[in-house]
């Protein structure tokens, strides 16, 4: 459960966002690029995206209004965390952030947690770790609701080999130096229009110099993996700085979101 107050966690979205700006300032005309799309961009219409350095699921019965709660707040607190703690020693901190920012956009984080991932293989993709990462958060989770978004995780994933321009735009946003770093969310609503979300994020070192991050295979000597498991819940009442999100995304002008379909 996040240590702030509503007081301070507004007071850090207003500092996040502040330096966020400025960053996009110093940037330039080189954060205005657009990647070539043929997929649905977001339409609200689907149930699976990719949002920024994440690909998420939604279990069937998501309202196209919950699916914008989700893309815009997760977008936005991956995408400023990203730009405010760039470097290969700020994985904790660049975790920390998103979390605080999730919080103050309205979101319950019922558990988080960002620890080193051991792989039990000699040999591993990153999709297949970061699928093995949600599953075990969503285990946290009571009843049938586990393993539907098991199923929806493991759809969304294999339905994401076949769309080969999300898998650039994915890639896009989690290319770093030496590494990368993305997510995998699963989502559903209950019959309060209550939203819950878990996460699934992994970030990796390497000197191997690959230039591909999802379904290639790996030496898991040549890695170092280290994970993030999280859950949050949110009602669209409790939602808050949603026109900020909007606007400084939109201030990026490059594609975030792309829809496709698990089924």
């Amino acid at each position: 459960m996040n240590k702030m107050n509503e007081v301070e966690a507004s007071a850090y979205f207003d500092e996040c966002l502040e330096q966020c700006r400025a960053k996009l300032q110093l940037v330039g005309p080189k954060a205005r690029v657009r990647l070539a799309a043929t997929l649905p961009i977001d339409r609200d219409e689907l149930n699976a995206a990719v949002m920024g350095s994440a690909v998420v699921g939604f279990l069937e019965g998501m309202s196209r209004r919950n699916k914008r709660i989700v893309k815009n707040t997760y977008a936005y607190a991956d995408i400023a965390s990203r730009f405010l703690y760039p470097g290969k020693t700020d994985k904790v901190a660049r975790y920390e952030c998103f979390k605080k920012l999730m919080f103050a956009m309205g979101w319950t984080e019922y558990h988080g947690a960002f620890t080193e991932y051991k792989s039990s293989t000699a040999k591993l993709t990153m999709d297949n770790v970061a699928l093995d990462i949600v599953h075990s958060a969503v285990g946290g989770l009571a009843g049938s609701a586990a393993n539907a978004l098991k199923v929806v995780a493991d759809k969304t994933v294999e339905a994401l080999k076949k769309q080969p321009e999300a898998v650039k735009l994915l890639e896009h946003h989690s290319a770093e130096a030496n590494g990368a770093g993305f997510g995998v969310s699963v989502c559903k609503q209950d019959d309060d229009a209550e939203v819950t979300m878990v996460v699934g994020t992994l970030r990796y070192d390497s000197s191997a110099g690959n230039t591909k991050i999802l379904f290639v295979e790996w030496d898991s000597s040549e890695v170092q993996i280290y994970q993030g498991k999280a859950q949050f819940s949110i009602h669209e009442e409790d939602l808050k700085r949603e026109a900020e999100c909007i606007k400084y995304l939109d201030d990026l002008r490059e594609v975030i979101f792309m829809e496709f379909s698990p089924v």
